[in-house]
């Protein structure tokens, strides 16, 4: 696993116990890939997870402006809660959520490729853009489409990047997706689009 591990996100030991029994799983990590044929290096990054009624975890990917990408391979599976779809870039910005009933925790990460020799792997640059702990979302405010709330521990509100909102509000319906089976960030590739930022509109829509 080349992923710093000083940008994960930190769950309670009982929250992760609950999560592995209720068979959620979230592949939160970004690796480094060659591509023989290009002779090149890639980020490899895999949307997952889901939720029971009462905790989820779940992961997607973005572009560094907030846009929607394409995935590479759509993931199917018998199964629930598990992976949906795996997407390669030079850049990519990974926002990860955690729900337990109402309280959510969440984190975004910005990776690029490091410099590296053209045989070497480069390794992989990482930064948290934003880190928010116990923050609250009620179910009829899910709903309507929003995103959770957080504060700090002097009790001010500590906003969410404006670029990234509509893309934690997506990462929201996918954690508290029951036995989900579908993307929530990532998009079908069409032709042309590869390697493409789709902007989302502040519906939430393409």
């Amino acid at each position: 696993m080349d992923m710093d591990r000083s940008v994960r996100l930190v769950l309670p030991r009982m929250m992760v116990r609950k999560l592995e029994s209720a068979d959620v799983y979230c592949q939160t990590w970004v690796t480094v890939e060659k591509q023989a044929r290009a002779s090149r290096w890639v980020l490899r990054g895999v949307e997952s997870g889901g939720s029971t009624g009462e905790v989820g975890r779940y992961i997607s990917f973005f572009a560094p402006d907030g846009g929607r990408l394409p995935w590479l391979q759509k993931m199917n599976r018998i199964g629930s809660n598990g992976v949906h779809a795996v997407l390669v870039g030079d850049e990519l910005v990974s926002v990860e959520m955690a729900r337990i009933e109402q309280t959510y925790e969440l984190l975004i990460v910005r990776y690029k490729l490091g410099a590296a020799g053209p045989a070497k792997k480069p390794p992989i640059e990482s930064k948290v853009v934003f880190r928010g702990i116990d923050g609250q979302l009620s179910d009829q405010l899910r709903k309507q489409g929003l995103a959770p709330e957080f504060f700090s521990r002097s009790g001010e509100v500590k906003p969410i990047p404006e670029i990234f909102c509509d893309a934690v509000k997506l990462v929201a319906a996918g954690v508290s997706c029951r036995n989900c089976k579908h993307s929530h960030g990532l998009i079908e590739r069409r032709v042309g689009d590869e390697n493409r930022a789709v902007l989302i509109s502040p519906g939430g829509s393409v």
